[in-house]
């Protein structure tokens, strides 16, 4: 995704601000910000093309915002079969949080109000966060404000940017003792038209099952009266990894058989596997029950650390209903490729099935490297 901020992003940031204030020396901007960038991952390139920024822009906040948000109101709009084409704006997005905290703490409701008018090109979710932790009370009044803007890019940024686990970002550990200020403005979005607003809201909630797994199952229970198509999908969405758990208060909302009476078979072919190959699961499930039994079907991948022991790392399979002395079998081929987040070490492995979160079968394979 580095990528997505390179030269041509850069120099469509130049123009919008070129036009927004012709002083603006948008050559020499240019210049500066590309010094050294190819080298560089995507949140250290931001970081530098915020610092061209600041060279640049004028020395007095209310003078630069101005100048910034005349930008932002005629952004190039790039290439439209870019996916990441609004990167091109995410310096101008941190820039005012660099510029108005913490320093600055005069400008924050102004700098609020920036970010407000420029999520719609990008994202101010990551913006947002320093002022939570420098002003809660005051930027969580502007939030609640966002939750019933108009538009919904807005409305997304009043959940995303109160996630409190909000990957690439700083935690919000005030909101993972108390999630209450981030429910309020939950309950006005739940069932918001967008769906990207309630697919924000979905994964907003997941983060908070992680510190407070009963409370989400609460939620779940009462959401889920009388809830629509839309609203019990954020309900499945916000509870994946409950379920991932087995926690037994969230199946019983989501309606999945409490102690699944099968027969399970898994099979894994091959048994010594080659880094960068992969594994075939064959798994057999036998209903022994009188019942429908409404069954969610995952496997946990379990990898050695350096240390010899096993961490699991949780994957989905399928979710399905199986009638009386019904049999099914599921394939699946699950790849062990290098990946930048995970190191590998050689020596045995085990896959575990999961059904309705127990353990329910196991097998192990020797990884070679």
């Amino acid at each position: 995704m580095k990528d997505g901020l390179d030269r041509a992003a850069l120099q469509r940031l130049a123009e919008a601000l070129r036009g927004a204030e012709p002083s603006f020396d948008s050559r020499a901007f240019l210049r500066r910000a590309m010094r050294g960038l190819k080298g560089m991952e995507l949140k250290e390139r931001v970081r530098h093309a915020v610092c061209a920024l600041g060279a640049y822009l004028p020395g007095d906040f209310t003078d630069a915002r101005a100048v910034v948000l005349a930008a932002g109101a005629a952004f190039p709009e790039g290439d439209p079969d870019d996916p990441l084409r609004g990167f091109a704006a995410w310096p101008l997005i941190d820039w005012v949080a660099e510029r108005a905290t913490p320093e600055h703490t005069d400008d924050l409701d102004a700098a609020l109000e920036a970010l407000r008018a420029l999520t719609p090109l990008f994202t101010a979710e990551f913006a947002v966060r320093p002022f939570l932790l420098l002003d809660t009370e005051r930027t969580m009044a502007h939030v609640e404000a966002w939750a019933t803007d108009a538009n919904p890019a807005v409305r997304r940024l009043a959940s995303e940017g109160i996630r409190p686990r909000l990957p690439w970002a700083a935690r919000l550990p005030m909101f993972q003792r108390d999630p209450r200020p981030v429910l309020r403005v939950l309950e006005r979005l739940k069932d918001d038209p967008a769906e990207t607003v309630r697919r924000s809201v979905a994964n907003n909630l997941n983060d908070i099952a992680k510190d407070h797994p009963d409370r989400i199952v609460k939620i779940a229970r009462r959401w889920s009266k009388g809830a629509s198509e839309e609203r019990a999908w954020v309900i499945r969405h916000a509870t994946r990894s409950l379920v991932k758990q087995g926690h037994p208060g969230v199946l019983s909302v989501l309606g999945f058989t409490g102690a699944p009476k099968l027969d399970v078979e898994l099979t894994l072919e091959p048994r010594r596997l080659q880094l960068g190959g992969a594994l075939q699961l064959k798994v057999q499930l036998r209903s022994t029950a009188r019942r429908i039994q409404r069954l969610v079907v995952d496997f946990a991948v379990h990898h050695r650390k350096a240390n010899g022991a096993l961490a699991p790392k949780v994957f989905k399979l399928r979710t399905l209903a199986l009638s009386p002395g019904e049999s099914v079998t599921i394939a699946k081929a699950h790849a062990i490729r290098p990946i930048s987040t995970r190191r590998y070490y050689p020596g045995e492995h085990a896959v575990e099935l999961l059904v309705n979160g127990e353990a329910r079968a196991r097998a192990v394979f020797e990884l070679r490297l």
